[in-house]
């Protein structure tokens, strides 16, 4: 049926990282919902059953998903944090998903940047402007009335960015409190996995 029993317990295909599948262990832990997650997958040998050909990879029951920001929206909507059928909750918590991509693409751009230092060093001067925007569109202790997807795609990416440079929140309080708010949430703080992108 198009109707997935709740039941169900997805499976997460992904290297024991902090990456592309961050977000989606993060929907999981935080509703406190199942999912298996596969750190060692048997990679590339299951490549041909992946849509693309790529990690992260989900299964659940009829659902067979690659691509890491539909594998979080699944999830989100499966465990009820998309924003449901409040669609100003919603679209913002959608708008915070692509602003996160975003973020996560300047870390991309400057890890692989040819001179790593000068891409990390730019990158330091691309974020502010990102988080003054961000701490415009906090409401309180957080984005959404209730903690959505926006809200724990924003987590995620701002999490592997302080990995990387624990001040970089300094001058913008109302984001680190955000930050250090869910960070201290027992389920997210339960979520373990080294950071994949390294200064040098």
């Amino acid at each position: 049926s198009n109707t997935l029993k709740m039941s169900s317990s997805p499976k997460l295909f992904y290297w024991g990282i902090k990456a592309r599948a961050y977000l989606a262990t993060l929907i999981a832990a935080y509703t406190g919902k199942p999912l298996e997650w596969e750190r060692s997958p048997d990679w590339p040998a299951m490549k041909p059953q992946t849509p693309f050909g790529q990690l992260p990879y989900l299964e659940d029951g009829e659902v067979k998903l690659a691509q890491s920001m539909a594998i979080a929206r699944y999830l989100a909507r499966k465990y009820g944090i998309d924003g449901g059928d409040n669609l100003v909750n919603f679209a913002k918590s959608e708008m915070l998903v692509e602003e996160s991509t975003d973020l996560y693409n300047l870390v991309v751009k400057a890890n692989y940047s040819a001179d790593k230092a000068a891409g990390y060093a730019k990158l330091w001067t691309d974020l502010p402007p990102h988080f003054v925007n961000l701490e415009k569109l906090l409401t309180g202790a957080t984005f959404n009335p209730t903690v959505l997807l926006g809200d724990l795609a924003i987590f995620a990416v701002l999490d592997t960015i302080i990995d990387l440079k624990a001040d970089v929140l300094a001058g913008f309080p109302k984001l680190a409190a955000f930050h250090a708010s869910l960070k201290a949430h027992p389920a997210i703080a339960g979520v373990a996995a080294p950071p994949y992108f390294k200064l040098e």
